[in-house]
């Protein structure tokens, strides 16, 4: 019988990733799932190998932390992004803006691409991820074709260039307006005074006490009228409980 809860000490001295702010059934399944593909016959099997095999611990990580993202991502919430809230925080300065749980960038990158368009400026874009390797990958730039779709065909054309592998390199102006930091959303310290804050798809994994708990400090680190982005499968029950106040489909904003 496979012991989990001996898994989730293992994983947290191993990895540093506490196993116990996840929720169990899902984290289990992709767990075994993880066993079954590699022939792995037992959690000890596992621990063992991501000890002595750094390739093999690399890719565990990024499976671990469910590394998914596409560029525009949700076009209802990226319609209001674009018309209401990065006018909104960009009519107040130079706008401080974090997407967390970044993964391949494309989400950060969407922002910079409305921000250039509407010729905005940014105080700083901010991407953060637990997962260093898929954080080096978002800094590189560079998409397979199945990772660019939901482009606008004149953004792919203004923003993209084709390399001699078939992929797409973004570019380079865009990747310079992005700091990527690697940063543990259940350990670290939240940076304060952002005006926008995306978390897309995160909360999902999370069980409801740790949700609540990140929710808090990201509503802390959001400035006054500030805006708070979350997936479409984590809508915010009582946002009042958290000083929040729903704006429209899964946007929220702290009131001035």
């Amino acid at each position: 019988m496979r012991d989990y809860a001996k898994l989730q000490k293992d994983i947290n001295k191993t990895l540093g990733i506490d196993l116990t702010a996840y929720k169990e059934q899902q984290m289990r399944r992709r767990i075994n799932q993880w066993l079954d593909r590699h022939k792995l016959s037992s959690y000890e099997d596992l621990i063992r190998t991501i000890t002595s095999d750094r390739e093999h611990r690399e890719k565990f990580v990024e499976y671990l932390t469910i590394n998914t993202s596409s560029f525009f991502r949700d076009a209802r919430v990226f319609d209001v992004i674009e018309d209401v809230v990065l006018p909104a925080v960009s009519k107040r300065g130079r706008p401080r803006i974090w997407s967390a749980g970044a993964s391949i960038g494309a989400e950060i990158y969407s922002i910079a691409i409305l921000m250039k368009e509407a010729r905005f400026t940014p105080g700083m874009l901010l991407a953060t991820d637990i997962d260093e390797a898929v954080l080096e990958k978002a800094k590189a730039g560079v998409y397979l074709p199945s990772q660019i779709n939901g482009i606008d065909p004149q953004y792919l054309e203004k923003y993209f260039t084709q390399t001699e592998k078939g992929n797409w390199a973004i570019a380079q102006s865009l990747k310079d307006m992005v700091v990527f930091r690697q940063h543990d959303l259940l350990k670290d310290p939240y940076e304060r005074n952002f005006d926008l804050i995306l978390c897309r798809n995160v909360f999902i994994y999370f069980t409801t006490d740790t949700q609540r708990r990140l929710i808090t400090n990201f509503v802390q680190s959001l400035n006054p009228a500030g805006y708070f982005v979350v997936g479409s499968a984590e809508q915010i029950m009582d946002p009042t409980s958290f000083g929040l106040q729903r704006v429209s489909y899964c946007i929220y904003q702290k009131p001035a």
